[in-house]
């Protein structure tokens, strides 16, 4: 299958520059620390460290970070150089329809790759804990979907705000609605906050609301695809000035 030349380009700069590199390797090392905290008490760990659901922290840290450098990457507050923002793409002969699906399939193909990096120590602190297996694909596929919603919504961001500043606050303040606020929202809704659905689908909760969650979660990438084909087909009717 063809990959979407949009997402093909996306993914080369973002895979080939130095600064997203050393931000994946500042990532590894965030999750290679969490790792190191999960070792056993023969190991010299400090005994607060050493509770039940350290697994489960591990995976919610593991999203937060994977749906932040989407989203950031998306919206250009992780600038990267020679990444192509939606305005910059709509000068560009690619389709509307085009120039949308290759940002959502951008966005959840390098969330997927995040969340692969971080899998083998996800499986190690599995281990380590003596904890299941099945919530790590779960966390898994549940960071992608969040990240791969936020980080469509945040790539419209980029067409609907020309102030950095104004286009940054917005997309933080989504990030906090979506993962904190929503945490403060009544059961079963608080599951719209991809913490919360973590923990409940690493304890075998709410396996109706998981998915009802994850649906959601690729409506909304769809509709801000949507949105980001019709800013580019505004942009491209706008008269020059």
């Amino acid at each position: 299958m063809k990959l979407n030349p949009v997402a093909r380009g996306d993914l080369r700069v973002r895979l080939a520059g130095a600064k997203i590199r050393t931000t994946i390797t500042l990532y590894l090392a965030a999750l290679a620390l969490l790792a190191l905290l999960s070792l056993p008490p023969d190991l010299g760990r400090l005994d607060e460290l050493r509770q039940e659901g350290l697994l489960v922290a591990f995976l919610v840290v593991e999203a937060v970070l994977v749906v932040y450098l989407v989203s950031a990457a998306a919206c250009g507050e992780l600038a990267i150089e020679g990444e192509k923002s939606v305005v910059d793409l709509a000068a560009s002969s690619f389709a509307p329809d085009a120039i949308a699906v290759g940002k959502l399939t951008s966005a959840a193909l390098f969330a997927a790759l995040l969340v692969g990096l971080g899998a083998p120590m996800a499986v190690l602190v599995a281990g380590i804990r003596g904890e299941p297996l099945g919530a790590v694909p779960a966390a898994g596929l549940i960071a992608v979907a969040a990240a791969c919603a936020l980080g469509t919504l945040a790539a419209l961001y980029g067409a609907l705000f020309e102030s950095e500043f104004a286009r940054s606050f917005v997309h933080w303040l989504t990030l906090l609605a979506v993962i904190v606020g929503a945490t403060a929202l009544p059961a079963p809704w608080d599951l719209v906050s991809p913490v919360r659905l973590i923990v409940a689908a690493s304890r075998g909760r709410a396996g109706v609301a998981v998915v009802a969650v994850l649906v959601g979660y690729l409506a909304g990438a769809v509709l801000a695809a949507a949105g980001i084909a019709r800013s580019v087909r505004r942009i491209r009717a706008a008269p020059l000035s």
